[in-house]
């Protein structure tokens, strides 16, 4: 039986050093059978020159003027002749087993378009926070119904007789791996394992942090979009955390990693990892101790389960 085909697009611009360590995790992959689409998308900080002793014959490199990171993935898109594909950020990194693992996921569900899995984050050189749970994609199609994405929107690998010509909104200068998936996922079941196989890094030009108020504007955007598929007003979508909201401040949303550490503990403790769980709070709080909202993680690591569910409900019931 011929293995299936693996795209991994690598959307390439000014990523520095970081992009070698990216590159060789994929290359190192299980998983024998890809190929990698490396798009540069005018990168002028020589990321490219940094890797050009790398032979491989997985890899191609494909070049194009600066069109942002919706641009360089439809390219690898139309270049790709993969069964499946996964788009892969140039500064994170990727398990050894990550594409092994996805493709039996694929295989032994062939009803679905994606499959996700849990990731961790890599901040000051240390990894820190996995994201741990499995979801069904009768969970997966209430995330997308709530306007949420199963997991973050670079682990799914994608099944490409169902993708189609299935484009990313190139209007969308950020925010559209939640369009993209959203779209897809009205259409065809998605599942999640409970395996943390990306590890995403955390620095000053990621898109955690950068420009987090034009964040928030693109994803009201994308939400806008939904409904007007769905055929909903406005009113009746539900909020989204500061999707479709401006009480959130942009300092706040310069925190907006410690919900992934709070629910990276309450995966842990979840698992019975209690000792993991309370490692994790205290990594997040030495990001910085002078801002209360850095120990919400740390309660979460002692407060019974229960009553933080039943908060979490009666605060979603206050909307």
């Amino acid at each position: 039986m011929v293995e299936p085909l693996v795209s991994v697009l690598i959307p390439v611009y000014n990523a520095g050093h970081y992009l070698r360590a990216s590159l060789e995790s994929v290359l190192a992959q299980s998983y024998r059978h890809l190929e990698v689409l490396l798009i540069n998308d005018g990168s002028s900080d020589g990321c490219m020159e940094s890797i050009s002793d790398i032979k491989d014959s997985r890899i191609r490199i494909l070049e194009q003027e600066n069109g942002g990171h919706s641009s360089s993935k439809n390219h690898g898109l139309n270049e790709m002749t993969g069964n499946f594909y996964i788009a892969h950020d140039a500064d994170d990194i990727s398990s050894p087993f990550r594409v092994e693992r996805q493709v039996k996921a694929m295989t032994e569900n062939p009803d679905v378009a994606a499959s996700f899995i849990g990731h961790n984050l890599l901040i000051n050189g240390k990894i820190t926070a996995p994201r741990i749970v499995a979801k069904t994609p009768a969970q997966c199609h209430g995330d997308i119904m709530n306007f949420k994405m199963p997991g973050i929107g670079v682990t799914p690998m994608y099944r490409a007789s169902m993708v189609g010509d299935t484009r990313f909104d190139t209007s969308l200068i950020v925010a559209e791996d939640l369009d993209y998936i959203l779209r897809i996922g009205e259409q065809y079941p998605m599942i999640m394992l409970p395996e943390c196989l990306y590890t995403y890094r955390i620095h000053s030009q990621s898109s955690t942090f950068v420009d987090l108020c034009r964040n928030s504007v693109m994803e009201k955007r994308v939400i806008e979009k939904a409904c007007a598929r769905r055929g909903l007003s406005l009113p009746e979508c539900p909020m989204r955390g500061s999707s479709l909201g401006h009480r959130i401040s942009c300092r706040r949303k310069q925190m907006k990693i410690i919900p992934h550490f709070m629910e990276s503990v309450l995966d842990l403790r979840r698992l019975g990892h209690y000792w993991q769980a309370v490692t994790t709070a205290f990594d997040c709080l030495q990001l910085d101790p002078f801002v209360l909202y850095y120990y919400k993680p740390l309660f979460y690591s002692i407060m019974p389960i229960a009553v933080i569910e039943w908060y979490r409900s009666l605060k979603a019931g206050l909307g």
